[in-house]
């Protein structure tokens, strides 16, 4: 059997069993044509902190808040505590109890609001709901130590989804992006990358009918070795690889003129196979050599072809991915655990922010007593498929919230004086804080292909300052979020870059006057997200351009 005995050695010797799943796959005729089988793995880019490099498994701990399960007795949705558990994965690694990485997912709050007056039950004829909630993520390592942190403070979106789809889902959604959204830092940090889900192997199979004396079986034997990784060290994966791609080699240009629907087969394989493993490999050179044998022998569909773009997008992966682990080598693996405003605290925080205050509005009129601010027009996050969504959908939320309502409880009075944050200049508590009103946030553009999860962030906010400049000062969001932006005031918004991909960018776009600052955004001085980063910001601006 040529040298793939070897491989069948190595086999036994990594003592891995298959955990993949397997599911039929055929395009021509309407036909089984062969068993695919998914792979679940990690991409070649080591983590930026090889510390954990070696770790295979990881666990999962959940502990919902009781809120989760109330909501879906109001929307009288199943509630399974074990299907969310099941819908927490981390890519690449098994999760099994004590594995080596345990994962702690604490949703601290979790509310459906169902019974405000404001709500809107549907948004562009399509079911609409406003749900807030808190989280935090904590990782440890084998030995217990906290090595990773992340915190979600108390927010509510306006969640809209298909008509089709269910309640039950769209908590799973909700709590999973959520998960994802705090963990993808972690991965860069932690993790190899990318993660791999669409790679495949293929069971050849051989029609009764064929003349081919073509030995299937010892075919199949070779790709074998690819369903072992998740158990085998990284370090050996060239060795296992090493014999099946010499077979595979022989392969890639195979001819059989008594079965040349087979022959096809095989030199897809071959030439997938030897792609796969090159890129397994970080060998993106040698992988893209089989690249052009991979499109010529993929089987289409209406001219539509799968396993090609996939893989070409992967080769582009794992360029971004590396881009990503340069951006973790500043990232703060425990940051500071967040100081919330004391109305994020009560039980009414994903209702509306209330205090004694007074309110100055845009005609100069002053309104005190216990003031009111309501989450009536909080972010949207538009869940729907492009074939559910208006044509206006891009034009209304790249315009975003504009008027989130304000009520003035006066003494006295019977009803309270109405406005919103749009007609509002700026709002003093009665501790003497003052909150400056200003438009924050990015609406969805204009032009460009929708994304289902697209989100528009544009609003009205309420902002204390934090340190003054001529050119640029420092504001922290009170309501609706807990955001630090700079303002400068030549310009109408606030501004906060992202706070992982293309946060560079925009920062060098922001401060594109000030050359120093290019040159310390390069060194990632500030790619941080927190109010320490800000402040620096706002410090080294200061020195090195003036700043009055």
């Amino acid at each position: 059997m040529k040298n793939i005995t070897r491989v069948i050695v190595l086999l036994m010797l990594a003592g891995a069993t298959q955990t993949v799943s397997a599911q039929m796959t055929a395009w021509a005729s309407g036909k089984t044509e062969a068993i695919t089988n998914r792979l679940n793995l990690r991409g070649p880019v080591p983590p930026t902190n090889m510390e954990y490099g070696k770790y295979k498994s990881y666990e999962v701990i959940l502990d919902l808040a009781p809120g989760l399960e109330n909501s879906m007795n109001i929307k009288k949705a199943p509630f399974s505590a074990e299907k969310f558990y099941q819908a927490f994965n981390i890519s690449g690694l098994k999760k099994q109890k004590e594995g080596d990485f345990k994962v702690k997912y604490n949703l601290t709050r979790f509310e459906l609001v169902n019974d405000e007056d404001y709500l809107q039950t549907t948004y562009q004829k399509a079911p609409a709901y406003y749900i807030g909630l808190e989280s935090n993520l904590e990782i440890t390592d084998k030995s217990g130590k906290v090595i990773y942190k992340r915190y979600t403070t108390p927010k509510v979106c306006m969640y809209v989804t298909n008509p089709t789809e269910t309640y039950e889902n769209l908590t799973y959604k909700i709590l999973t992006d959520n998960f994802y959204n705090m963990f993808q830092e972690f991965e860069g940090f932690y993790l190899y990358g990318p993660k791999i889900e669409k790679l495949k192997y293929s069971d050849l199979e051989k029609k009764k009918k064929s003349k081919s004396t073509f030995n299937v079986d010892e075919f199949n034997q070779s790709v074998q070795v690819l369903p072992t990784l998740v158990d085998v060290d990284r370090e050996n994966w060239g060795d296992l690889f090493g014999e099946a791609q010499k077979y595979w080699m022989e392969y890639v240009n195979f001819q059989d003129k008594d079965d040349e629907d087979l022959a096809k087969k095989v030199r897809f394989s071959a030439n997938y196979n030897l792609a796969a493993t090159y890129i397994l490999l970080g060998n993106v050179e040698e992988a893209s050599k089989y690249l052009p044998g991979v499109k010529e022998n993929e089987k289409s569909f209406l001219g539509l072809r799968t396993d090609f773009p996939y893989m070409t997008t992967l080769i582009e992966e794992i360029d971004n991915y590396k881009k990503l682990t340069e951006k973790t080598f500043t990232i703060e693996a425990i940051p500071q655990e967040p100081v919330l405003a004391s109305y994020k605290k009560a039980e009414t925080a994903f209702r509306y922010a209330e205090f004694d205050g007074e309110v100055l509005d845009t005609d100069s009129k002053v309104f005190k007593g216990k003031v009111r601010i309501i989450s009536d027009y909080p972010e949207l996050v538009d869940l729907r498929t492009v074939e559910t969504v208006s044509g206006l959908r891009s034009m209304i939320d790249g315009i975003g919230s504009e008027k989130s309502s304000v009520r003035i409880f006066i003494d006295g009075q019977k009803k309270p004086e109405k406005t919103n944050l749009k007609r509002v200049v700026n709002i003093k508590d009665n501790e003497g804080r003052i909150y400056i009103v200003g438009k924050a946030g990015r609406g969805i553009p204009l032009v460009g292909a929708y994304d289902k999860s697209s989100v528009s962030t544009k609003r009205y906010s309420m902002f204390e300052e934090v340190k003054k400049g001529g050119k640029v000062s420092l504001y922290h969001e009170f309501f609706p979020q807990d955001d630090y932006s700079l303002k400068k005031p030549t310009q109408d918004e606030f501004f906060s870059p992202p706070i992982f991909l293309g946060r560079r960018k925009a920062l060098r776009e922001y401060f594109s006057d000030c050359p120093k600052m290019i040159e310390s955004i390069e060194k990632g001085a500030y790619d941080f997200e927190n109010k320490e980063t800000y402040i620096k910001m706002f410090d080294d601006y200061t020195a090195f351009c003036g700043n009055s």
